[in-house]
């Protein structure tokens, strides 16, 4: 009988398949959790991540520069970072580089008050828009104001601290703000304000949103870690695109106290921005040539960026699934 159990435990244990090696690895988010982050809670939930040997913990950012910035140093072993900062980590020597696009199409956007007036792009003419100095929508907005044949000279704009600039919406101290849509649509909601969101990319201004970012060592010499991470995470954001709540429950049981309803919708927001505008039917992670080489371009035009590195010298696609 003893044999007999033996071999049965035996027979168990290969019916289940050989168990796979874990390797601790780190993913820094670009800032506190908010509803677009929870598919990859979702990953590691469901095992995703586990499922390609990975052993993933998940640490809240403290900006996308500041992301650049620690897995630079090999602080942690993935970063999140939007497109703009990434190119200014590389272009001052930050040994990193973009493995996988996880937002394609810039979040910037003008969020104005429905109740405004403005109904169309032109309407934003002797208006009065709340921004903060330096805010990368701020920087590149004159691209945004020749795109759309806006007069420079009739659009004002309130500069403010981050927080202020939803208060002074509020307070119909100015009739808009430059922010995020899949994020401050949402909070003016919130406190009673129905918005009208005029996406940058609409207008054909389009600067690389999200992407995660490896240091130039974990590439070279870890390729099949970072490729089983792009794996876990592509299948984690299809089935938060399937399932939204799924995702927003397994961000919940680390962050009970995020709100529910707000998360769902800054999600759905955010999925809508995954894909480019101007590769809508490709893979989840793959990035445009063309996506970061204007966020190139609208850098150096804007925001006084000195480099000569082509725009491959910041991202790569080898890694993707095939």
């Amino acid at each position: 009988m003893k044999r007999l159990a033996g071999f049965l435990a035996a027979c168990v244990l290969l019916a289940a398949g050989p168990a796979v090696a874990q390797e601790k690895a780190t993913l820094r988010l670009n800032w506190l959790i908010y509803g677009f982050h929870t598919p990859f809670y979702l990953g590691v939930d469901r095992g995703y991540y586990k499922a390609e040997g990975i052993d993933l913990e998940i640490g809240e950012g403290q900006g996308s520069g500041r992301a650049v910035q620690v897995i630079a140093a090999k602080g942690d072993t993935f970063g999140l970072s939007d497109g703009a900062s990434i190119v200014n980590g590389v272009a001052k020597g930050a040994p990193i580089k973009a493995v996988m696009g996880i937002m394609d199409t810039t979040p910037f956007a003008i969020i104005a008050r429905a109740d405004s007036g403005i109904k169309t792009i032109k309407d934003f003419e002797g208006k009065t828009i709340a921004a903060t100095a330096g805010e990368a929508g701020l920087t590149i907005m004159p691209a945004l104001l020749k795109s759309a044949k806006l007069d420079p000279n009739k659009v004002g704009f309130l500069r403010v601290d981050g927080p202020a600039k939803i208060v002074s919406v509020l307070e119909k101290r100015a009739e808009a703000l430059l922010g995020g849509s899949e994020n401050q649509p949402f909070i003016l909601e919130q406190r009673g304000v129905a918005s009208t969101v005029f996406n940058y990319a609409d207008y054909g201004v389009n600067t690389m949103g999200l992407a995660i970012h490896v240091h130039a060592d974990t590439l070279r010499d870890k390729p099949k870690l970072v490729a089983g991470f792009i794996r876990a995470t592509q299948k984690a954001f299809m089935e938060a695109e399937k399932d939204p709540s799924a995702a927003i429950a397994a961000g919940l049981k680390i962050k009970p106290d995020m709100d529910k309803d707000m998360a769902l919708k800054q999600l759905n927001a955010g999925l809508k921005l995954v894909r480019s505008r101007t590769a809508p039917k490709a893979a989840i992670g793959f990035m445009p040539p063309s996506d970061w080489q204007m966020t190139l371009d609208l850098m150096k035009e804007f925001q006084d960026l000195k480099t000569d590195l082509p725009a491959n010298a910041f991202y790569t696609n080898d890694l993707l699934p095939k």
